[in-house]
């Protein structure tokens, strides 16, 4: 037996934790992961926080060479065993709910299920599945989604809860699609009515919310919330609808699902099989007398027709578009039919967003993610945006013409605060001409 190396754990490939399943309960009381082994030697990971190694514990690996490498700091992901499926779903939805994942996925590989957790926009392996407990941790999942567990050729949609030791229901969306090898199954870790942010506390800035909140106050026009996947655009526009007076105004959505149950809002969800689109819902909820109507997101030229339509004609309308900020958000309505003019006629804001993990823990154990905005009214001087050859320094001019700072602005006033890494600055910022 023979130490041969040292490594951080935290880099070690996300399939050690897997050895945990491999591995029987006596090498892991003593701090021990069979890494990899052959007929005539053995290497093991011993984890750090453990006493030293003592050859006798070893001695039933007698016909084979022992190494070991000895392991520094912590394994990355989670640490969960790999004994129950039941208790190891349980424990990793209740990690997902409360470390603020916003998704997770299990992907099938050649030789296991990688598990995967989106943080602030960022997917982040958390763990590695060997098959035959991967197959039981996908039929648990299944079973609490009350999905067939024999269907694996076929897209399959359900919702989930679990319930947590202070009595919290924790509620994920759960889609299941056939892949190469096997299922791929994604999570959406939903947030309940009583967790929505205020508006105000989103992470705007003042004079964002402001422009915000007096758009929310005009009886008709369009507001669009944009971002990529993960950056809270959902989160956003519930947060808007909150603040609504739903009590004398007629509200409505139509979303593909409905996340969260919003008090006084008649929600509608998507459903392609039955015919239910979003483009038919909307013509149906027009009929339904709405003040004010939520619409997911626009993904289509024929929801993007009746969006704009019912903006134009006395509906104040909320929707998000999958785009990077607001000038592809522009040119995305071109590319989807919108006339110009028609954009002109009804855009009130688009708000653009991206989620930051924050540098320093905070005191309140459930904000680790900020957000970070870049507010855009749409007023008479922003026409010279819609012209072909628009960037980011004709948008930022725009909005300091109106006090208002542009996404690179914003992002550097938190991290002059202290809350965001400079280093996130590379990552997010506009490209140059």
């Amino acid at each position: 037996m023979s130490f041969v190396a040292r490594c951080s754990l935290t880099h070690l490939a996300p399939r050690l934790s897997a050895a945990k399943g491999e591995n029987d309960t006596f090498l892991l009381q003593h701090g021990l992961l069979l890494f990899a082994e052959s007929e005539h030697w053995a290497l093991l990971i011993k984890q750090s926080g453990f006493p030293p190694v003592d050859a006798v514990l070893l001695s039933f690996y007698s016909d084979k060479r022992v190494m070991i490498i000895g392991g520094e700091g912590a394994l990355s992901g989670i640490q969960l065993a790999h004994e129950s499926a039941i208790e190891y779903v349980q424990q990793l939805l209740l990690h997902c709910s409360e470390n603020s994942l916003s998704d997770l996925h299990l992907q099938p590989q050649r030789d296991g299920i990688v598990v995967r957790g989106r943080e602030a926009g960022a997917l982040n392996s958390l763990d590695f599945l060997l098959p035959n407990f991967g197959q039981q941790v996908y039929s648990r999942i299944k079973v609490l989604a009350n999905l067939d567990l024999t269907e694996q050729r076929q897209p399959q949609d359900g919702r989930l809860s679990v319930l947590s030791d202070d009595n919290r229901q924790h509620e994920f969306r759960l889609s299941c699609c056939p892949v190469i090898g096997g299922e791929k199954l994604v999570l959406r870790c939903l947030q309940a009515t009583d967790n929505i942010t205020p508006l105000q506390q989103t992470g705007l800035l003042k004079e964002q919310y402001r422009w915000f909140a007096r758009s929310l106050n005009q009886s008709q026009g369009l507001i669009l919330v944009t971002g990529p996947t993960g950056s809270g655009k959902t989160s956003t526009l519930y947060s808007a609808m909150n603040q609504l007076d739903n009590d004398r105004s007629n509200v409505c959505s139509v979303e593909d699902p409905v996340e969260v149950p919003l008090p006084g809002c008649s929600q509608v969800m998507v459903n392609t099989r039955q015919g239910l689109t979003f483009a038919y819902i909307l013509r149906t909820l027009l009929r339904q007398d709405p003040d004010v109507i939520l619409i997911g997101e626009i993904r289509d030229a024929e929801t993007a027709k009746i969006a704009i339509q019912a903006a134009q004609t006395g509906h104040l309308v909320l929707s998000s578009l999958h785009t990077n900020n607001c000038i592809d958000s522009i040119k995305r309505l071109e590319s989807l039919g919108v006339n110009p003019l028609d954009i002109r006629s009804s855009l009130k804001l688009i708000v653009s967003q991206r989620l930051f993990s924050l540098r320093e823990p905070q005191t309140d154990a459930e904000q680790k993610r900020q957000a970070v905005f870049e507010v855009v009214p749409w007023l008479e001087q922003a026409e010279t945006l819609l012209k072909a050859k628009t960037d980011s320094n004709d948008l930022r001019h725009y909005l300091q013409q109106l006090k208002l700072p542009d996404f690179s602005q914003a992002l550097q006033h938190y991290i002059d605060a202290g809350l965001i890494s400079s280093t996130e600055r590379e990552r997010f910022a506009y490209e140059s001409d």
